[in-house]
Formats: structure tokens, C-alpha cells, sequence
């Protein structure tokens, strides 16, 4: 259909119907365009009724503070993508759609909205009792429509284009095209449009969002939370009011529906599998209210079956609000006041467990000053996700804010214990996986589900570090606002990490080891994972909310040229709050910066280089200004291709068969490491320079 003069003109009508339907097409022409954020997109109107597939709690939160007046309408939809797929252990995608995917996507789908409703049930009860928010579900194939008609003192405006209602849409987190119709034929054009969809839905009704609790003579309304009965779901209150409901076929596969909530009605449809649906004998199936009966008659009768145990937790974090969800329980807000005894307890623990390294065997510096800069990572790291974000959308580059950790080094140093431990400080929970279970999909799809919390995979094998880390870490788009840090342990060499793979994770090694006669004496770090609490980290996190803010605001306001510097920030406060509860804070407590980290990914490249210049000299070739420096390997281009992979991109110049070639100035710039700055090793290389003239 196309809208020409305020007239509606059919182009498709001599297509033949073995052709694909007719599209719905708006003649348009461009008066201006400009840049505006969400808020002066919405100004000015007080009634907003929506048609989308997709909606943000938080998004909604604004709109419900900014109309008096909300209906949205959800498009039913079922869709199914890799990760998907490996989360709900499918193995093909669904061709059609009907009543039993209706119906278990929409119990799905209510009790997911009554789940966010829940969790600002003082903000959304009043609105949901006094019927000034209200929502629907379309029954058929699903809508991608995305539409929204305002109304206000300011007459009436139409929104469409490609954004759905959310944060990322709306906020510039993600492209999309937005416009806008403000004259009156475009809005009765729009409206009747809205109102074929409209017709086509259900309403979710209060009773089914709002339960009464009686507790004597006081009734008390809430969100509801209980599992929504069969009965009570919209499509079949509707079929048994007297709707007619046809059975469809061909459905068009889409995006947008969140995992819990896909994984759900997954489990819910094969459940339903094997009860039929009787047909006519036109082959048609019509849904009435007395087959809605025999069916769900038929879904009671079926054995019980164990619901399977979800023993994921998961912390939903907000900058936005500063708040912390744990579980779908308030856990945390920047307000909230923390017991100084408490941080003060787990100050003195974890920096006294730190020390207890100085006792291993070999460079257990190193490995202190590691696991410093690893606490301060994985404390910062359930920012990074949104703090990437803002650094997308500036074009700055996202791994200056890492999601991911690699510890690797020597066998019995601690690594596997000691990111239980500083995990078990952060939520009080653990959830790690072994490296038999480690695939990149699973990982995935694990970090969605846990939000906030780390996810450990201990001891990854070498196989498994070559197959699987380049794809989860390289191809990583992820644009959510809150998922889990990831962290590997690993006994292997990591210079077999590519660089560009190392350039987006933070690398600790571990260069120490006790013997394991000696760890088998020492029951203190196991006895630490029971003592240690949280309260060091939740003041952590009050402290770091509005910090974080502040540099999202940092980099919008100067457009991605200033970028800021998380580390230093992170460090900063990790030190503040030791020296405040230790009288005496240890020599490896200080601040780091990004450039710490980037140094650190090339520790074994030091390593190696500086023990190449002390045994074998006289394979090092200095050029004649001293900028550039050669290693070569005697033929041996095999080794010369492992070390060039243990190179930084900024300080590699090139292999040529056994022959590296390395920046000086750039190692002494970026990593604050010269090679040549011991005057003894100047004069080796100068000795055996002045020879090869």
C-alpha cells in the first residue's frame, strides 16, 4: 500500500497470491533532519501508545516517569540465534507458529514482565492499578513494526523507523533511524495502522500482573511472581471470551528475544509436544474455547515432570540507578552505608593473603605485583561492559576497557585458588566451569545469564586455549550493558596468544610456585575462602558508581578525545581504602594505569629478550642510530616465530626467516623497558657491533 495525497492506491493487486504478500509502503519526503537525544524526541507529549518487539526496563522506567499515559503492544516473537541455539540445545530453528508457540511464549513473556515490573514494584503498582500503563501481546505471526503515536499540548507526533523501545536504541548506543511525522494525515495514517496490530492482540490484564496477598484483615497488592497458570495466559482468557484463533504457518525467523526468557518457552513447547491439536476436514485447525479446554485438560494430565535446577545466580548491575540486583533482589545501592569493621575485616585479609606469596619459589614479586593489578581488574571489570559502550559509540577502542583475563605461569601458583577467592569477595558467589566444559558458545551464552558475576574456567588446556579463546575474544560485539567477566587460568605459555588476542584481555603471570609438599601443609587460603566477605567490595562499588558516570560523561562531552583511564581510577580507590584500615599499606599496594597492563601482556617477551642479549650476545645486531634492534635465532625459524609472537604489535617491525626485528624507542616509550639501559650490556652489544664492521 502507498499513502499518495492523503489516498490509499493498492500496487500489489494483480500480483498473483502464489506471490509474497503486499508490503505497507509510506511515501515520503525529506523536510530536515538533526541530532537530539531521546528525551527532546518525546518532549512536549503525555500519552504514548507503542508497537514493538523488545522493550528495556530502564527505558521504561524514563517513559513511565515522563507520560501519564502508556500502551504498548509486544509482538510475539520466537527466534532462535547460535548462542541461542546452543543455550536451548535446539537443533533446528522453528518454521512455523502456532497456537502452542503463542501460547508458551506469552506465559513466558508475562512472567518476565511481571519479574522487571517486580523489581520497581512502588514505581509501576499504582500505574498498573489506575490502568495508565497497560499492555498487550499480539497473537499471530510477530510484529517488527516499531511505532509510537504521542499526543500532548503539543499536538500529536509518529515515531518510526528502526528502533525498538530500549536504552540501546534510544541512547545512541547502537545505529538506528528515527522519524518523525508531526502533521495530522500522518497521524490518522499511522493510527489506523496501530490500530490494525491493536486488534490483532490481547491484553495482559491487572489480575494476571497484580496478586493480593491477605494477611488477616489487610490485603496487600503486589507484582506478582508466582508461575503463571496455563489458564490465566492472555491467547487462552481470550479464545474462551470468544476470539477466533486460526492456526498459521510460515514464520519469518527475527531477533530480539532475551535468553532466559527464550530458554524458558523452550522448555515449555517441548513439553507441550505431545498433545495434538485436532484438525478439521479441510486440514485447518480452529482453536475454540472447547479445544483450549480438551488441550490444557490433556497438559494437567500429562506426569510431572522436575523442573530443571537453574543454580545460576546472577547481579544485574545499573550505573544508570547505581543499584545491584542479586538474584532479582536489591543487593546493593550507592546510598547504602557500609560497615567500616567490616571493610576493615577484608582488608586486612586479602592484603595479608597477597603477601603470603613473598613465601613462594621463584620471582614471587612478580607474582604479587600480578595479582595486585589482577584485584584491580576483576573489581572494575562489571564496568567494562558499559564503559564500552560509550567507547563504541566514540570510535574509541573498546579493549582499553577489558572483559576478559588470562592468568598463566607456573603449575602450583595459586592462580586456580586465588581467583576463587577474590571472586567469592565480589558477590559472595562462584561460578566457574572446568576446561572439558569450555566452548566459546557455551561461555557466551554462561556470561549473559551470570550478569555481573565473574565467570572462572580453570585450567584451560592448550587445545582448548587455541580453539576457543581467538573466537570468544576476537570476534567479541557484545554491546550489552552488563555481563560477566571472564577468567581463564592456564599452566601454558600464553606467547602462543596471538597478539591482537592479548591487546584485549588482561595477562598475569605467575612466575612462583610452592612445592606441593608445602601447599598441602597450609590451610589458610582455603580457610580464607569461607572467612572473607563482601564489604570491601560493596564500598568498592559505592565508590566507583558515580566515578564511572563521570567518565561516560567524559568521553560524550568531548566526543571520544578524551578517554579515561580506568585502571587509575580503580587503583586509586583500591589504595585509598587500604591505606584507610591498615596502618602500614605493603609496597605492592599502587597505582597502575592502562600502561601497566600493557607492559604486563609482555613480560615474557622481556623475559626473553634480555636473557638473549646476557647468554647470547652476539645475535643481537644494534642499527647505527641505536633505534632499531635485531634478534636472530641461528637458523632457527621456528623459534624466531614463537618469539614473534610474544612481540607487541607496536614493537615488532617484521620477521625475515630467523631474524626479528624490534622498535627500541617504542619499548622504552610504551613499556618503560629498555634492554640496553645496563651501561654492561651496552658495551657487550657495542663490542660485538664494532667486530661485525
Amino acid at each position: 500500500m502507498i499513502w499518495n495525497n492523503g489516498k490509499m492506491s493498492d500496487l500489489f493487486s494483480n500480483i498473483s497470491s502464489s506471490h509474497s504478500g503486499p508490503l505497507t509502503v509510506f511515501q515520503a519526503q525529506l523536510k530536515t533532519y538533526r541530532q537530539q537525544n531521546w528525551s527532546e524526541v518525546f518532549k512536549g507529549y503525555s500519552a504514548l501508545r507503542a508497537i514493538t518487539f523488545s522493550s528495556s526496563l530502564e527505558f521504561l522506567l524514563d517513559l513511565t516517569e515522563q507520560f501519564k499515559d502508556i500502551e504498548i503492544v509486544f509482538g510475539s516473537e520466537h527466534i532462535l540465534t547460535k548462542t541461542h541455539i546452543a543455550l536451548a540445545q535446539a537443533s533446528q530453528l522453528f518454521e512455523d507458529y502456532g497456537f502452542k508457540d503463542c501460547l508458551t511464549d506469552q506465559k513466558s513473556l508475562v512472567e518476565s514482565l511481571r519479574q522487571l515490573l517486580g523489581l520497581r514494584s512502588s514505581l509501576f503498582l499504582p500505574r498498573l492499578q489506575n490502568g495508565t500503563l497497560r499492555f498487550r501481546l499480539l497473537t499471530g505471526r510477530p510484529s517488527h513494526e516499531k511505532l509510537y503515536l504521542l499526543s500532548g499540548s503539543n499536538g500529536q507526533r509518529v515515531i518510526t523507523g528502526s528502533a525498538n523501545l530500549s536504552i540501546a536504541a534510544f541512547h545512541g548506543h547502537q545505529h538506528e533511524v528515527i522519524i518523525t511525522f508531526d502533521d495530522l494525515a500522518a497521524w490518522d495514517a499511522f493510527d489506523e495502522y496501530y490500530q490494525r496490530d491493536y486488534k490483532k492482540s490481547v491484553a495482559i490484564e491487572r489480575d494476571i500482573l497484580i496478586s493480593v496477598s491477605s494477611d488477616g484483615k489487610n490485603k496487600q497488592p503486589d507484582i506478582s511472581t508466582t508461575s503463571l497458570p496455563y489458564e490465566d495466559v492472555p491467547i487462552v482468557r481470550a479464545i474462551r471470551a470468544g476470539l477466533v484463533h486460526v492456526e498459521q504457518g510460515g514464520m519469518s525467523i527475527s531477533e530480539g528475544i532475551t535468553i532466559d526468557t527464550l530458554r524458558k518457552a523452550q522448555r515449555l513447547r517441548q513439553e507441550l509436544e505431545t498433545i495434538s491439536l485436532p484438525m478439521s476436514r479441510k486440514g485447518v485447525t480452529l482453536v475454540t474455547p472447547t479445544i483450549v479446554s480438551t488441550f490444557l485438560q490433556a497438559r494437567n494430565n500429562l506426569p510431572a515432570v522436575d523442573s530443571p535446577k537453574d543454580e545460576i545466580p546472577r547481579a544485574s548491575l545499573s550505573v544508570r540507578t547505581g543499584e545491584i540486583f542479586l538474584n532479582d533482589q536489591l543487593w546493593l545501592s550507592e546510598k547504602d552505608t557500609i560497615s567500616e569493621h567490616d571493610v576493615a575485616r577484608d582488608v586486612h585479609l586479602l592484603v595479608n593473603y597477597i603477601s603470603s606469596f613473598s613465601a613462594f619459589y621463584g620471582n614471587s614479586q612478580s607474582a604479587i605485583a600480578s595479582y595486585w593489578a589482577f584485584l584491580v581488574w576483576l573489581y572494575m571489570a562489571p564496568f567494562a561492559p558499559f564503559l564500552r559502550q560509550g567507547a563504541v559509540s566514540h570510535h574509541i577502542d573498546p579493549w582499553l576497557y577489558p572483559p576478559y583475563a588470562v592468568l598463566y605461569g607456573r603449575s602450583s601458583g595459586g592462580k586456580t585458588l586465588f581467583t576463587q577467592i577474590i571472586a567469592q569477595s565480589m558477590f559472595g558467589v562462584v561460578k566457574s566451569i572446568q576446561s572439558s566444559m569450555f566452548t566459546a558458545q557455551r561461555v557466551l551464552g554462561l556470561r549473559q545469564q551470570l550478569g555481573a558475576i565473574p565467570l572462572l574456567i580453570d585450567d584451560v588446556t592448550p587445545d582448548r586455549m587455541s580453539k576457543y579463546v581467538p573466537d570468544m575474544v576476537r570476534t567479541d560485539r557484545d554491546m550489552a550493558e552488563c555481563y560477566a567477566p571472564i577468567v581463564l587460568t592456564t599452566n601454558k605459555d600464553v606467547t602462543s596468544i596471538s597478539a591482537d588476542l592479548t591487546k584485549r584481555m588482561v595477562t598475569c603471570h605467575i612466575d612462583a610456585s610452592l612445592p606441593d609438599s608445602r601447599a598441602l601443609q597450609t590451610e589458610s587460603p582455603r580457610r580464607l575462602q569461607k572467612e572473607i566477605g563482601t564489604a570491601l567490595y560493596r564500598r568498592y562499588l559505592t565508590l566507583m558508581f558515580p566515578r564511572v558516570r563521570d567518565m561516560r560523561i567524559e568521553m560524550d562531552q568531548s566526543d571520544g578525545k578524551q578517554i579515561p583511564d580506568v585502571f587509575t581510577v580503580s587503583s586509586h580507590l583500591l589504595l585509598s581504602l587500604i591505606e584507610q584500615h591498615l596502618p602500614v599499606k605493603p609496597d605492592w599496594v599502587c597505582p597502575l594505569s592502562y600502561r601497566t597492563y600493557q607492559a604486563m601482556r609482555a613480560v615474557q617477551f622481556q623475559r626473553v629478550l634480555v636473557e638473549m642479549i646476557r647468554s647470547h650476545p652476539e645475535n643481537i645486531a644494534l642499527s647505527r642510530d641505536k633505534r632499531f634492534m635485531q634478534v636472530r635465532f641461528g637458523g632457527d625459524i621456528r623459534q624466531a616465530m614463537a618469539f614473534e609472537k610474544s612481540v607487541p604489535e607496536f614493537v615488532s617491525k617484521g620477521r625475515i626467516a630467523d631474524t626479528v626485528k624490534l622498535d627500541i624507542q617504542a619499548m622504552e616509550n610504551e613499556l618503560g623497558f629498555s634492554p640496553i639501559h645496563h651501561s654492561s650490556l651496552v658495551e657487550r652489544l657495542m663490542k660485538v657491533w664494532r667486530k661485525r664492521k
